[in-house]
């Protein structure tokens, strides 16, 4: 069969080649391109905002350190003799940056001179009246600004002068009351040469420094900063006013520019900085261009060289052409002949072998399709049967992994309910001991005297019973028997008040407690994670509640529970969740106690509940002198299950508890100290008062 042919397979070859060069680097230029545009675009923007950003630190550093130079004046602004004068200078000195530092009482004249650097007047060639008589005059100071404002930041650079800042404030002086008796101003005048320095080695952006007007403090080109040019209706100038962003960088009119803006010192100082679109690309139009150049290149050199590779690669190819479609044909008695010396006559031997394997695979193929129905009917009940036990083990898991974590929640909760409980039977034992020694007691009492008074009334009527109210008492004989029994009964009275407040006392905090088993229980009848509901609470108030939960646990063991810290402060708690975690560590100390108390009975055992604050922090220390902690089990307080009492006494659950439901408020439980004679435990907790302080304007 003769295959006419239309187009040579070399032709085709060339036509492949020279159309995969086109769109490989045709769609290299234009990854490129994009990819180079998108990245000069993002390191532009990156540039600028670190420009900006640093020039605005540099600025603001600059007026931090003269604002602390201004406080150091004012406080010698009235007692401004000659060591004080010195002192001043001295410090003022060390700071290259300040030039000049005046006062002014009234404010208008700037004629009180604290510090003048005269190296300053001698590299500028400036007199020492330079800045009282020609600047002022030139420049004059904001007096209205920094009265209103209470501090000013201008332009202090005149034509033919040096390079300079203007600072002013307004001091208020405040007599020992903190009450407002004077009010007086501090000028500055700092160098502008840092930032200047900075500006000019700056050579693709136009970088100035602005005030709150728009006026410029310090531009690149000096001449810009002596004419006292605004920029106040630069759209730049004008969005970093108005955004509440401190840096960022953007394009603007029609993205034809690129601007970025840091705000510092107060938002009173604005680095803004501007570049035209086609010069900050310049350089990406110039890459590009040589890209395309180097590309038409390479193309011409893979151009030639596939036209003198086709002809001695398509023959070969034809030669295998012609025996796979024999092949295809039925033909297995074909054998491929090529005498390339290549990798082409090593695919020709490999063909030869895949058709002689080819025929015999045929052979075995027939055979093989006998077997394989059975095979594959013995794999598939394989199959079914490995599915159904792989079934039957993700159930058994299922179900054990319900039970573990229903074990896990039953175990949690019984520990949270054991506390409470706990306090509730040592609260129940000291009523009936209440009830056993003080309520039966007068009640006996009560019952003998009413028995004394039917028997005297039994014996002679009410006669009887007066004659011997009448008589004098054996116990006070200054008193009759009728006044002993009616002070008695009042006694009786006041004690059965007594006792009456102190049982309602104690049946509401039976109730309290009885409120957080519920609560407990309640949540593990849902199945669901704590969910607190925190609230501002004093901590001094629920240290103080947790003591009292505890006391009757601590008088047992003849242990105090103090409560110690200067002040208070507010903490957002849940205070049930809060108190628990108290009781738990409180328990934990009275038990330690108890068991140093096994070995030393003069022991007097206490528990410190101590407050404080470290920054924005309350920091609670529960201390006690107890038998401590081994060093060994430091590192497993935490831990699940873990516990060194006894396992009628604990779990292994409260620690763990107690400090998830303190990180859950934002703070922390961990571990200060340990030895033999005692423990302390540190929980930290986010304050929630915020004290602002204000400056005099």
């Amino acid at each position: 069969m003769r295959v006419k042919k239309r187009f040579s397979i070399r032709y085709k070859f060339l036509a492949v080649i020279t159309l995969l060069l086109i769109l490989c680097v045709g769609a290299y230029l234009l990854i490129a391109v994009d990819a180079l545009k998108l990245d000069k675009e993002e390191l532009v923007f990156d540039y600028k905002r670190s420009l900006v950003t640093t020039v605005a630190s540099e600025a603001e550093s600059l007026l931090k350190k003269s604002l602390d130079n201004i406080k150091l004046v004012a406080h010698f602004f009235k007692n401004r003799d000659g060591t004080n004068l010195k002192i001043v200078e001295g410090i003022l000195e060390a700071d290259s940056d300040v030039i000049f530092v005046s006062g002014s009482k009234n404010f208008k004249d700037f004629d009180t001179v604290f510090y003048q650097n005269s190296s300053y007047f001698d590299t500028y060639a400036v007199s020492e009246k330079y800045f009282n008589e020609e600047l002022i005059r030139s420049r004059p100071i904001p007096v209205d600004k920094i009265q209103k404002n209470g501090e000013a930041i201008w332009n202090a650079t005149i034509v033919d002068g040096p390079p300079l800042i203007g600072f002013g404030k307004s001091i208020v002086e405040e007599n020992a009351q903190g009450q407002p008796i004077g009010q007086f101003a501090i000028v500055t005048y700092i160098r502008a040469d840092k930032i200047l320095k900075t500006l000019q080695q700056v050579r693709l952006n136009e970088v100035f420094v602005l005030n709150q007007d728009g006026s410029v403090l310090v531009h690149s080109n000096p001449f810009v900063m002596q004419n006292r040019n605004f920029y106040s209706d630069d759209p730049i100038f004008l969005r970093a006013k108005s955004d509440s962003m401190k840096t960022s960088a953007f394009k603007y009119d029609n993205d034809k520019m690129l601007g970025a803006y840091s705000k510092s010192y107060k938002d009173q100082i604005f680095v803004i900085s501007k570049v035209s679109v086609e010069k900050a690309f310049a350089s990406v139009r110039r890459l590009i261009y040589r890209s395309l150049l180097f590309a038409l290149i390479v193309f011409s050199l893979a151009f030639i060289a596939a036209i003198l590779f086709s002809r001695s690669l398509t023959r070969p190819i034809e030669s295998l052409t012609l025996g796979m479609r024999k092949v295809s044909d039925g033909d297995l008695t074909t054998q491929i002949h090529v005498n390339t010396r290549d990798e082409i006559q090593l695919l020709a031997k490999n063909f030869n072998t895949m058709i002689r394997d080819l025929k015999t695979s045929r052979e075995e193929l027939e055979e093989i399709n006998r077997d394989l129905e059975n095979k594959v009917k013995e794999r598939t009940k394989e199959l079914q049967e490995r599915n159904e036990a792989v079934k039957k083990a993700q159930e058994a898991l299922l179900r054990t992994t319900r039970l573990a974590a229903v074990g896990e929640i039953a175990g949690n909760t019984a520990h949270e309910v054991l506390n409470p409980l706990t306090v509730m039977m040592t609260k129940i034992q000291k009523l009936k001991s209440r009830l056993e020694n003080h309520i039966i007691s007068e009640a006996r009492f009560l019952k003998d005297l009413t028995s004394s008074w039917e028997k005297d009334y039994g014996e002679g009527g009410f006669n009887q019973l007066v004659e011997a109210w009448e008589e004098p008492s054996k116990v006070r004989p200054q008193q009759t028997l009728w006044e002993e029994d009616i002070e008695n009964l009042k006694k009786i009275g006041t004690d059965l008040h007594a006792e009456y407040e102190t049982l309602m006392s104690e049946t509401d905090f039976l109730i309290r407690e009885g409120m957080r088993i519920n609560k407990i229980v309640q949540k593990m009848r849902s199945l669901s994670a704590i969910k607190a509901d925190p609230k501002p609470h004093s901590v001094s108030k629920l240290l103080s509640d947790s003591a009292k939960i505890m006391a009757d646990l601590a008088s047992q063991i003849d242990a105090k529970i103090l409560v110690v810290g200067d002040g208070d402060c507010i903490v957002m708690v849940d205070e049930d969740e809060f108190i628990q975690v108290m009781v738990n560590l409180i328990r934990n100390s009275l038990h330690s106690i108890r068991s140093r108390k096994q070995a030393d009975s003069t022991l007097e055992g206490q528990v410190t509940l101590r407050m404080g604050k470290s920054g924005k922090n309350a920091i609670l220390d529960i201390e006690d002198n107890g038998v401590g902690i081994l060093k060994e089990n430091h590192g497993k307080l935490f831990e699940s299950q873990f516990s060194t009492k006894p396992n009628h006494e604990g779990t292994g659950l409260g620690l763990g508890i107690s400090r998830r439901l303190i990180r859950a408020f934002g703070g922390d439980l961990y571990l200060k100290s340990s030895s033999f004679e005692g423990t302390a435990f540190v929980i930290q907790l986010p304050l929630t008062e915020i004290i602002q302080m204000k400056e005099p304007a």
